[in-house]
């Protein structure tokens, strides 16, 4: 996933804590063992290799990760694809025509679940990169064994981009419930957000102040025009972390569809005007810079 994670556990530091921060690391690191592609071992690198009609047994979070990508795919109208690489590019009727776009049209793996387990088969050469939705799968799942542990209340978040929390750190104390994570930062401008507080959520961002044009449309290959920068905030660190990407490749118009259709989604995004649109304002509590 090529990123630095951080756990924040509220409280002092004792063996629980310790031995519950452990298990959370060995866990991202498990995950990364299954999906980095720069791992000719992991399941994506082996899979990547795969001819088309080739199988390849793989464990159940591969598949809920793919299966999740494919589905955002559908969602959001071609411009989330961790098939992106391999060039390919929808047709008349597909994700690339501007709509939702059929499953069929977009999977170039199937899915599938036998007696023995899972496997994947690819029905096309493909090149997944899961960068886009597998350090937002690997929080989600961290989040599971943290709460094994009976953490009540922590923040998680990989390389800043993308964070996790519940619970509360102040309870008590006045204020917002939740814990405050920055957004806009230098995209800020008139009443746009300075923090969002996070309770039972992820918030994911994406822009270009940092790394310049490197989100790409997949549809075009070219560098995204949508929008300058772009936040995310859903229940699920994965859900959150695949569309702030893809946010920065859609319309306005369209995010708005999105929105609209998802009551639980809190989005913001920010053209290279420094103009904020907030969609679903009432579900996440934020605070503006004084």
């Amino acid at each position: 996933m090529s990123t630095e994670f951080e756990l924040l556990i509220p409280g002092e530091r004792t063996p629980h804590t310790q031995g519950a921060a452990q298990a959370a690391f060995a866990e991202i690191d498990r995950l990364e063992s299954l999906f980095s592609r720069f791992d000719p071992r992991s399941d994506i690198g082996r899979i990547n290799r795969l001819r088309p009609g080739e199988s390849l047994p793989v464990g159940i979070e591969v598949i809920e990760c793919l299966d999740l990508a494919i589905r955002l795919q559908e969602e959001t109208f071609g411009t989330f694809d961790v098939d992106f690489r391999s060039g390919h590019q929808g047709g008349e009727g597909s994700a690339s025509a501007g709509r939702p776009g059929a499953r069929e049209d977009l999977m170039p793996v199937e899915l599938i679940q036998t007696s023995a387990g899972f496997k994947v088969t690819v029905i096309r050469s493909v090149d997944l990169d899961l960068g886009g939705i597998g350090k937002g799968y690997a929080l989600d799942q961290v989040r599971d064994i943290l709460e094994d542990w009976d953490i009540e209340d922590a923040l998680l978040h990989a390389g800043t981009s993308t964070a996790l929390a519940w619970g509360d750190p102040g309870s008590g104390q006045g204020g917002p419930e939740g814990w405050p994570v920055g957004v806009a930062g230098p995209w800020a401008g008139p009443g746009t957000p300075a923090r969002a507080f996070l309770k039972d959520r992820a918030l994911s961002g994406s822009g270009t102040e940092v790394k310049g044009e490197h989100v790409l449309d997949p549809r075009t290959g070219r560098p995204a025009a949508g929008h300058g920068a772009a936040w995310a905030s859903h229940p699920s660190a994965a859900v959150a972390d695949a569309l702030s990407t893809s946010f920065m490749v859609l319309e306005t118009a369209q995010i708005a569809d999105i929105c609209s259709r998802n009551p639980e989604l809190w989005a913001l995004v920010i053209n290279e005007r420094k103009k904020c649109t907030i969609f679903n304002s009432g579900t996440v509590v934020t605070e503006t810079a004084r």
